[in-house]
């Protein structure tokens, strides 16, 4: 391509009129704009979308807020035609909620049929003391304590610290830090992760809940538990208010609390923190031979909240194909924008939960696609088909913003060709990262649902990045199911071909740590090119690719839409 050309067809153009302009929608020309996206403009929009300034993006709240209206005046300086509620770049939705106005917490010393009341916290803005919610806890709570040590069961080193007294409708106390490698030695699996531990006690074990002994001074721990009371009142359990389903009292019957180490050194008849950390040194030189066992305290955890509703938006912003007939049909590409917003503080007291690769890389992927196809239309080139960028909010809590767009589509669904979503698409996951290659994409949907989708993806890896394609995840028995949990999902269940782009899970996810800093930018940069190559070879297809494998059509009339 020429400069020569561009400058003559803008004359001509500008001559013309902008109603008479043909364009050219060779798919070679169109092709060749992927190497218009750069890590330059990625890193910069991404700094943006993820600053701490926009407080983690959580749905319904003022971060997100901003986000949704930067996404708008990005897509109105392109050029692009706004395709949400009477002609704005907004689809609002309105959400079933949680309301919470405080948190209490009361222990009891219990000595055969006698309880005496010891402490009562409430937690609430401007109030704390020795327990903040960190999880679940919708609905009120009690039962006796039952201390664990660290809460694992690692059989390949004899530790069963799980094992001992019941724990079934009990809290669990535990030690927070999970003792992995002490003087160079591995103690504990580095598999067994915070996560898979509260997994395991609350649904294996069936606990009522979990005390986590915060491994902070005593001074640290009411600075955090001071800023967690600030999100008491937060909206939670949130549902699309217009399916009616009941679920706006919808609680989460188990909950995970950080107690104080004051008030856990007492419960385990203690004096003191020091003591508590004797203790735990103790457990540590102990580790084969402990086992859980009851404590004579209980508690009694009383939610205060009632119900609610907040109103949150999608982004829609379309870019129409040149072909007369053929730009009635759209390829739907779709980000989520929300993430976590402010939440549990990490070890280095930060609340702020970026989401920088979740999915901030997602919702900039977009934006530069969109920038790329700009740049195209202005040098005289545009695909057939047409384009919609859908940044959809609430994804973090159900997928809601993209079944609401399912539900309320601005394109007509048997003009939807396809889906493209892009979540997660910054870094590697440590799968990759040990095998010692991380130029890879993780491509699920594609061929377990359509082969004609699929074969134009490879096709557009083959012309523009030729990345290795990684298929780990793509199988409808795969136990992650990953095929159906993100926002393509609510494409896949009506029958529209879709294809995830996605690099994995890693250390960072759903952590404060989740930041811009940590994005693997060469990689990202062609993983978009990638996404944007795709587009033009679905866009400009002689055919769109149809749904072609029964069993995927099987499963989805299985599964509840």
């Amino acid at each position: 391509m020429k400069k020569t050309i561009f400058a003559l067809f803008f004359i001509a153009a500008g001559c013309a009129g902008t109603n008479s302009i043909t364009y050219d929608t060779s798919t070679e020309n169109l092709l060749q704009f992927s190497e218009t996206i750069d890590s330059d403009f990625l890193r910069h929009h991404l700094q943006i979308i993820a600053h701490d300034s926009l407080e983690g993006r959580d749905t319904g709240m003022r971060g997100q807020k901003i986000a949704a209206r930067y996404l708008a005046e990005f897509y109105e300086d392109l050029g692009f035609t706004p395709k949400g509620d009477n002609d704005t770049w907004f689809q609002h939705f309105e959400l079933n909620a949680i309301a919470t106005d405080s948190l209490v917490y009361t222990t009891y010393h219990v000595e055969g049929s006698d309880s005496l009341a010891i402490n009562t916290t409430v937690e609430a803005p401007g109030s704390y003391g020795h327990y903040y919610r960190t999880f679940g806890g919708n609905m009120p709570l009690e039962g006796d304590i039952v201390f664990a040590g660290f809460g694992v069961n690692d059989y390949e080193r004899n530790i069963h610290h799980l094992d001992g007294d019941e724990l079934e409708d009990k809290w669990v106390m535990i030690f927070d830090d999970i003792p992995y490698v002490v003087d160079g030695d591995t103690l504990i699996n580095p598999r067994i992760s915070s996560n898979n531990r509260m997994s395991l006690i609350l649904r294996n074990y069936n606990a009522k809940g979990i005390l986590l002994i915060s491994d902070q001074s005593s001074a640290n721990y009411n600075e955090a538990a001071e800023r967690h009371s600030r999100l008491v009142a937060n909206p939670a359990n949130l549902s699309l208010r217009y399916l009616q389903q009941g679920q706006r009292g919808q609680s989460m019957p188990v909950a995970e609390l950080q107690i104080s180490p004051l008030m856990a050194a007492g419960i385990l008849g203690l004096g003191s923190e020091s003591d508590l950390d004797a203790a735990r040194d103790s457990l540590i030189k102990n580790i084969h031979d402990f086992r859980a066992s009851q404590t004579s305290h209980y508690l009694r955890y009383e939610p205060y909240a009632g119900p609610g509703f907040l109103e949150t938006e999608n982004v829609l912003a379309y870019f129409e194909g040149a072909d007369p007939e053929l730009k009635e049909e759209a390829l739907v590409l779709v980000a989520h924008y929300d993430h976590l917003g402010i939440g549990s503080p990490d070890e280095t007291g930060d609340m702020i939960y970026n989401g920088a690769d979740d999915n901030g890389s997602g919702t900039v992927a977009l934006m530069a696609v969109a920038n790329a196809l700009n740049q195209a239309r202005q040098a005289g080139y545009k695909p057939k088909r047409s384009v919609l960028f859908l940044h959809v909010s609430a994804e973090e809590v159900g997928l809601l913003g993209s079944r609401y767009y399912s539900d309320h589509p601005v394109i007509p669904i048997e003009n939807t060709i396809a889906n493209f979503n892009a979540d997660m698409v910054g870094r590697s996951d440590s799968r990759n990262v040990e095998a010692g290659d991380t130029d890879y994409v993780y491509l699920i949907g594609g061929d377990i649902i359509s082969s004609e989708l699929d074969s134009m993806v490879v096709a557009a890896n083959e012309r523009s990045v030729n990345m290795r394609i990684d298929r780990h995840y793509n199988n409808l028995n795969d136990p992650n199911q990953l095929f159906r949990r993100s926002d393509h999902w609510n494409f896949g269940r009506l029958s529209i071909p879709f294809v995830f782009f996605f690099t994995g899970l890693h250390d960072n996810y759903h952590r404060p740590s989740d930041t811009v800093d940590r994005i693997e930018f060469d990689k990202y940069t062609r993983i978009v090119q990638l996404i944007y190559s795709s587009t033009i070879k679905v866009t400009n297809a002689d055919e769109r690719p149809e749904v072609d494998n029964q069993e995927f059509i099987d499963i989805t009339n299985r599964v509840p839409r």
